[in-house]
């Protein structure tokens, strides 16, 4: 495997375990995240038990599907590599569009979400690691390594 292609990969595992910190975090603070949100968020002042009961719902099933979301792209990121290290072109697009879609998330996350500050910092340093990913994949050695061959 040579140098720009290990720097990918690298920044793949590095992006993955963040994730991967990021979910147990979640998982270990999960009524305080819930707290936090639930306090953070936009009520009217003569809001409901109801009304604040489903919100506490909505809240947390978002969060699960976050942690579910994390778990299958972390699953994602083991296949994709090994499929780049065989040389596939398809996981090489994937790739891309996984770090495309992956930032987009992450400005989602800390342009819509109510969060505390370590996790807004944990979404913050995983967008550059997508970032770094994202320009790492499209540099010119690793651009001719999953090149279209001709028909």
């Amino acid at each position: 495997m040579d140098n720009p292609l290990r720097l990918v990969i690298v920044l793949m595992f590095v992006n993955l375990g963040l994730s991967i910190v990021a979910t147990a975090l979640i998982l270990i603070f999960h009524t305080s995240l819930l707290n936090y949100e639930l306090a953070h968020a936009h009520l009217p002042p003569n809001a409901t038990p109801e009304q604040i009961s489903v919100l506490r719902t909505s809240l947390s099933s978002a969060m699960w599907g976050r942690v579910a979301g994390i778990v299958v792209v972390s699953a994602l990121y083991v296949w994709r590599a090994y499929s780049l290290r065989r040389g596939s072109r398809r996981a090489y697009l994937r790739l891309i569009w996984i770090c495309v879609v992956g930032l987009l998330g992450i400005i989602y996350l800390i342009l819509g979400g109510q969060y505390p500050v370590w996790l807004r910092v944990e979404q913050v340093v995983q967008g550059l690691v997508l970032i770094a990913m994202l320009l790492a994949v499209t540099r010119k050695e690793v651009r001719d390594r999953y090149a279209k061959l001709p028909a």
